[in-house]
């Protein structure tokens, strides 16, 4: 199977949320507002509870408690409502059983990272609509658990990198392709813009720069995200190519800066979007 086969053959096994196909009817509607998407929201109460959660923790930083879900909507924005219903149903797809396969603890840290570093210097750079790089960021390696479900010894094998063999080498080694590829192909069958498709798809450096600030973005906000996650196999110094900050006018002081950053919100958010957080009692 190559990586669109594999991003149709999970939609055979994963549906859309309900709830999330409304939602998206309604973003696509120029007459709906948030009230009418919060009444939507309020039939799935686990997904209202999280999108609560979401408003009111590290990511947004609203000053105030918020407690309505209208207004929750409000600041995330009706369109991230719709990315976030889709993480919280692919979730939901995935038992504690197949945990023995892959580590999705690291799997939630390294996207979560990747998330928080992305805006992080999306803002930092002037970018238009930074929770836009988060959701990239967010998104990035849904790949990993299109194969988790399908061919969990696969996944197991695309997990064994180490110090000289780096995650996309090894998933083309298994694969002869990377989780990127499906990640793009999944989202795409989503309906998300095409904006997000191509800067998942693009993730990955050729070495050199990205042509666009957003690429440029993505691509550094992965290979940290990497270096964050695994340090027992990469660092800063010897795993991250000087263009790829550089390509931004960064520097080494702003790149531990972000670090910096990123690990404190980590720490706040990451229970978000890990499996379990997203189950109410």
């Amino acid at each position: 199977m190559n990586a669109i086969d594999y991003a149709k053959k999970v939609s055979d096994l994963f549906a859309v949320p309900k709830t999330a196909v409304r939602v998206k009817s309604l973003i696509d509607d120029d007459r709906s507002d948030a009230n009418s998407i919060s009444a939507v929201l309020q039939t799935d109460p686990g997904l209202a509870a999280h999108i609560l959660k979401l408003a009111n923790s590290a990511i947004y930083r609203f000053p105030r408690k918020i407690d309505k879900l209208q207004r929750a909507i409000q600041v995330i924005g009706t369109s991230a409502v719709y990315d976030y219903a889709l993480v919280f149903g692919l979730s939901n797809a995935f038992s504690k059983e197949q945990s023995q396969f892959v580590d999705l603890d690291k799997f939630w840290e390294q996207s979560v990272s990747c998330a928080i570093l992305a805006k992080h210097f999306a803002i930092s750079k002037g970018i238009k609509d930074p929770d836009r790089l988060f959701v990239n960021g967010l998104l990035h390696n849904i790949g990993e658990l299109v194969v988790l479900k399908l061919d969990p010894t696969l996944a197991k094998d695309c997990a064994r990198f180490d110090a000289k063999l780096n995650p996309k080498e090894c998933q083309y080694d298994v694969l002869g392709f990377t989780y990127a590829e499906i990640s793009a192909a999944l989202v795409q069958q989503w309906m998300l813009p095409d904006s997000i498709v191509s800067t998942i798809a693009m993730q990955h450096h050729d070495d050199s720069a990205a042509e666009t600030p957003e690429v440029q973005i993505m691509q550094l906000a992965y290979e940290l995200s990497i270096i964050n996650t695994f340090p027992h196999h990469y660092n800063f110094e010897t795993h991250l190519p000087f263009f790829m900050f550089e390509s931004l006018n960064l520097s080494r002081d702003d790149i531990e800066e972000a670090l910096d950053n990123t690990n404190y919100q980590v720490e706040q958010v990451i229970h978000l979007f890990n499996p379990d957080a997203f189950k109410v009692a």
